[in-house]
């Protein structure tokens, strides 16, 4: 018998470990070839675009010639620095203004403005920059043009009259390649026939009609609210960020979110969360600036690995949320849903089971924070300016008394709680900074000129915040009943319907949002019941209402938790609640699965 040679085996793990280590040394040299080799690619491709740059490049070519014969890490190095001064020289030049670009703040080579680009909050900084250079702001971010829209006239003559050159999205490498692949999402799609297609469904499914089928819905989601406010006061915040979930899961999929922690509650505002916080200017690198930050390795990209958690973490939550809504159909009696419609009409639209999941989950995305932001706003404004309050709860008692809580059916005899909710929208916009634009074509405006591919911002805050609205900062429901636009001025044509809107926080041009009217019957009616139902008084601590400090940052803005006390008002509020509630209930429970 043959004897097994000793420290075989720990010979054989031994070579089987470095077999593993060099297979993993072979694969991350591969990925750092395979980026370099990106990176050459994207650099060629910039190099291209400037005069000056294609002499460095001819340049470097001679010189390439003459060092051949050379030792082979002269002939590198020599590459490398002339490779080096071609970029150098490609962003400084590029970095520069154009001529006859709207003025901004001084810019340094190759950086241009980012070295005082703010990471958060941007909205604030265009407004301060605003006071000192004008409404129209030129900025350089590296290579990229940025134009800053501070008044309203702006955006109705680039955004509304030239809608063909001003629909386009910027270049967003991390949502358009990374979240959201395959052109499924319409609020990063460039304009084009891909984005008509999903913008035509979605004002099929949002039409007037449609929406004010959902009034139902919200009403009795509004009313399981006021329930839960009146036996769980200290989980105000949730609830409120619930109902604006629930009214979306039960439209869109017709399912229903019972409470904050139900699954798909949670699960709909962790990844709104986090898109929010990576779509944010400043959050990621600049890749789309600077296209070459792109090719860097899996190891020094960060971002990159992020992106696609959230991707995977969407993908997860809209096709369950589709493959949930589809078994809900099955059932009889249950309302037609939003993704019920879009599956019927799959054949005739040619969306794919992909772009209906998404749809619906733009939908949801669309309708849920942005709706709970401002309700929470509301609820600080109420806090803070008690006389908007008393002078709501007048009005709402005057019309439903202790009888009844008001429903959306009153909106038309409420005109205080109308200016109130048009107050609340002006006073804390959600997307404050506004949703990029981008220019399709060189264009003039005002004697500047802005060149194709500019972004442009139109800043909801300042041009809500102008010398046309008296007291800007403070909340004042008053000045919506003095003026449909609350403004001060009476010149005719800043009064001119057909020429500016009296929000801005929904967009402009051919990108303004189309479930405007969805969401303003879920804020008019929950404002309503709150103020009949509830005493809304500070909590023991401090309250801000700075949106510097005191709300949260990100793409949309919303209030951090603050100390609140709700007290019902009396003892019929409590039984009217509580007997509208069980009908609210049983109205809701054909959306349990």
């Amino acid at each position: 018998m043959l004897e097994r040679p000793t420290g075989t085996r720990r010979t054989g793990a031994r070579a089987s470990k470095d077999l593993d280590t060099s297979k993993k040394a072979t694969l991350f040299i591969d990925d750092l070839k395979n980026s370099l080799r990106k990176l050459v690619d994207s650099l060629w491709r910039l190099f291209r675009r400037h005069d000056q740059v294609r002499l460095n490049m001819a340049f470097a070519i001679s010189a390439s010639r003459i060092v051949q014969s050379a030792s082979t890490p002269l002939f590198i190095l020599v590459c490398f620095g002339l490779f080096l001064t071609g970029i150098l020289v490609y962003y400084a030049l590029a970095s520069r203004r154009p001529k006859n670009f709207p003025p901004g703040p001084p810019t340094l080579p190759i950086l241009g403005n980012l070295h005082i680009f703010p990471k958060t909050k941007a909205f604030l900084k265009f407004h301060e920059w605003g006071k000192k250079y004008g409404s129209l702001i030129g900025l350089k971010l590296g290579p990229q043009n940025v134009v800053i829209l501070n008044d309203y006239r702006h955006v109705q003559e680039l955004f509304d009259k030239r809608g063909a050159k001003y629909s386009d999205r910027p270049a967003n490498h991390i949502a358009n390649d990374l979240i959201y692949q395959n052109k499924t999402h319409i609020l990063f799609l460039p304009y084009g026939d891909d984005w008509r297609i999903l913008r035509k469904t979605l004002q099929g499914l949002l039409n007037v009609v449609a929406v004010d089928n959902l009034l139902p819905i919200q009403n009795a989601e509004a009313t399981q609210t006021m329930y839960q406010l009146l036996k769980e006061p200290e989980g105000w915040y949730d609830h409120i960020r619930r109902y604006s979930t629930a009214v979306i899961l039960a439209s869109v999929f017709g399912l229903r979110g019972t409470s904050f922690d139900s699954p798909r509650v949670k699960a709909l505002y962790h990844v709104q969360d986090q898109l929010t916080q990576i779509a944010e200017i400043g959050a990621t690198p600049p890749v789309d600036v600077f296209p070459w930050l792109k090719s860097l390795p899996n190891f020094l990209s960060g971002w990159r690995k992020w992106a696609l958690s959230i991707r995977a973490e969407h993908r997860a939550f809209y096709f369950g949320l589709m493959r949930d809504s589809k078994k809900q159909m099955q059932k009889k009696g249950v309302k037609e849903c939003f993704l019920a419609r879009m599956i019927k009409d799959q054949e005739k639209s040619g969306l794919s089971d992909e772009h209906i999941a998404y749809l619906g989950g733009t939908l949801m995305e669309a309708g849920s924070d942005t709706t709970a932001s401002t309700l929470l706003s509301f609820l600080l404004a109420m806090v803070k300016y008690p006389e908007a309050l008393k002078k709501c709860q007048e009005e709402v008692d005057a019309l439903c008394g202790t009888n009844r809580s008001p429903t959306i059916h009153d909106f038309e005899r409420l005109p205080y709680l109308r200016a109130t909710m048009n107050e609340t929208l002006r006073w804390r916009p959600v997307a404050a900074g506004g949703i990029p634009h981008a220019l399709t074509e060189d264009d003039y405006y005002e004697g500047y000129f802005l060149p194709k591919g500019t972004i442009l911002f139109a800043n909801t805050w300042a041009i809500h915040r102008t010398k046309e609205f008296n007291d800007a900062e403070a909340f004042m429901p008053e000045r919506f009943l003095q003026n449909k636009f609350g403004i001060a001025s009476t010149d005719a044509e800043a009064n001119d319907e057909s020429k500016r809107r009296v929000q801005y926080g929904f967009g402009a041009g051919r990108r303004v949002c189309s479930g405007q009217r969805l969401a303003e019957n879920s804020l008019i009616v929950n404002m309503a019941k709150l103020v009949w139902a509830f005493d809304i008084a500070p909590g023991p601590g401090t309250i801000g209402d700075s949106v510097d400090v005191n709300y949260t940052g990100g793409f949309l803005v919303a209030p951090k938790k603050f100390p609140l006390h709700l007290k019902p008002r009396s003892q019929p509020h409590i039984d009217i609640i509580e007997m509208e509630y069980v009908g609210a209930d049983e109205y809701l429970h054909q959306f349990e699965d």
